[in-house]
């Protein structure tokens, strides 16, 4: 199956496909009539492509329309038997010891059938490929879905994709390139299902603009952001992924030994160019803080009953949550070097909106408000004054739902 953002390979007709697809999805019901008028569409192209996807099941008639004078017009909707697809995040790049790779599979009309969940470990590839398939084998068997109706499965995956090599870099010191084709061919060869890779960022973005803040009026310009690791770029309405397909990485390549700068070799908090890790650096600056402070009091420790190695992000939030004054400190350091780094972007991109995502979006509004007041320090005010800073709105499934919308759409292109 071809992969629908290489733009340069949608033909006149894939676009219409889409747009009508579109129409009819987020309508739930709707008329011909109405579609013509959403996609600018003539009747007569509408109806064409409505009566093929008729003929092949995709949508059903449903019905009448309330009448304006003359026939009454028919609604169609979609047929939420007609077929599935799965979604899957893989992941976090840097692991954690709640990071976990999730799953989703989705009817056409976009309703999740299921969910399924596996932990991530530090592992060599080949063993998370294997999990992947442990994950796809669980969520089909919650849904009950015949493996025959399932027609594509899409993968969001963190790191520097080369789709021309079939490989991802993961952003690290280590820089360890690996073989994302290595999973489709355990998914074909194991399921007989198509597959098509994006970056988790760019597929966490395509979701909040399919099934999540797209819906809303006036929203052309979007950027996801991963907890700091990349950014997901909605530019005119559209998936902006660069010349090689590359764009939306946050932080600078990873020098070489023996040529790094103070930034790199100190691991300083206020350099923004580095990345914390998938927690902001939350959880390794509060356990650093209290191998310190050995007399140190707070709701953090009672949590992980005085363990300090097993401080996580998780602890922080909880404790923040019940007004721990150090939890507190902890996320606020963290959404004021996070604000500094979306700010630049914010001057880059002048967006309507950034979401925040990748689990960051559970610290709250006590990160997301130190967030904000970095951003207003930052941030031109021209561009400032019109942004929007809020947490995802599709919470933890934001990266497997945005693959299972491009699954989606590439199943659409490739049977109209």
């Amino acid at each position: 199956m071809r992969n629908i953002l290489f733009k340069e390979r949608l033909s006149e007709k894939d676009r219409r496909n889409l747009d009508i697809l579109e129409a009819i999805r987020k309508a739930g019901r709707i008329s011909r009539s109405d579609i013509s008028k959403i996609t600018g569409f003539n009747i007569v192209t509408v109806s064409n492509y409505l009566n093929e996807y008729l003929k092949k099941g995709l949508v059903l008639e449903s019905g009448l329309d309330v009448s304006t004078g003359g026939r009454k017009p028919e609604l169609v909707e979609f047929n939420p038997k007609f077929g599935y697809v799965i979604g899957i995040d893989f992941g976090p790049v840097h692991i954690t010891e709640e990071a976990c790779m999730d799953a989703v599979l989705i009817d056409v009309a976009a309703k999740i059938a299921a969910k399924a969940r596996i932990r991530k470990l530090e592992e060599d590839f080949d063993r998370m490929a294997e999990k992947v398939a442990a994950l796809i084998t669980e969520v089909i068997k919650k849904s009950g879905v015949d493996k025959s109706k399932i027609y594509n499965i899409g993968i969001g995956i963190g790191g520097v994709m080369d789709r021309y090599k079939g490989t991802v870099r993961i952003p690290t010191e280590t820089g360890a390139v690996v073989n994302y084709t290595a999973i489709q061919d355990l998914i074909q060869r194991e399921f007989g299902i198509s597959s098509v890779v994006e970056n988790d960022a760019n597929a966490a973005a395509l979701g909040e603009r399919w099934a999540g803040l797209g819906f809303e009026a006036g929203i052309e310009n979007m950027l996801y952001i991963a907890s700091d690791s990349g950014a997901g770029l909605i530019i005119k309405g559209e998936l902006y992924s660069g010349s090689s397909n590359t764009a939306g990485e946050l932080n600078m390549n990873p020098p070489i030994s023996g040529e790094t700068g103070r930034c790199w070799t100190t691991y300083e908090y206020g350099c923004c160019m580095r990345s914390r890790g998938i927690d902001l650096g939350i959880g390794s600056r509060a356990r650093g803080y209290f191998t310190q402070h050995k007399d140190a009091k707070s709701r953090i420790l009672d949590l992980v009953k005085g363990n300090i190695e097993k401080i996580s992000l998780g602890a922080v939030i909880e404790a923040s949550k019940a007004g721990d004054k150090t939890a507190i400190g902890l996320l606020e350091d963290a959404g004021d070097y996070l604000g500094t780094k979306v700010a630049y972007l914010i001057n880059v991109f002048n967006p309507d909106i950034v979401v925040i995502g990748r689990g960051i979006e559970r610290t709250g509004e006590v990160l997301l408000n130190a967030m904000r007041r970095s951003i207003d320090r930052w941030a031109f005010k021209e561009a400032q004054k019109v942004v929007k800073v809020v947490p995802t709105s599709l919470g933890e499934d934001s990266i497997a739902l945005g693959a299972a919308a491009l699954a989606m759409q590439t199943v659409f292109v490739d049977m109209f």
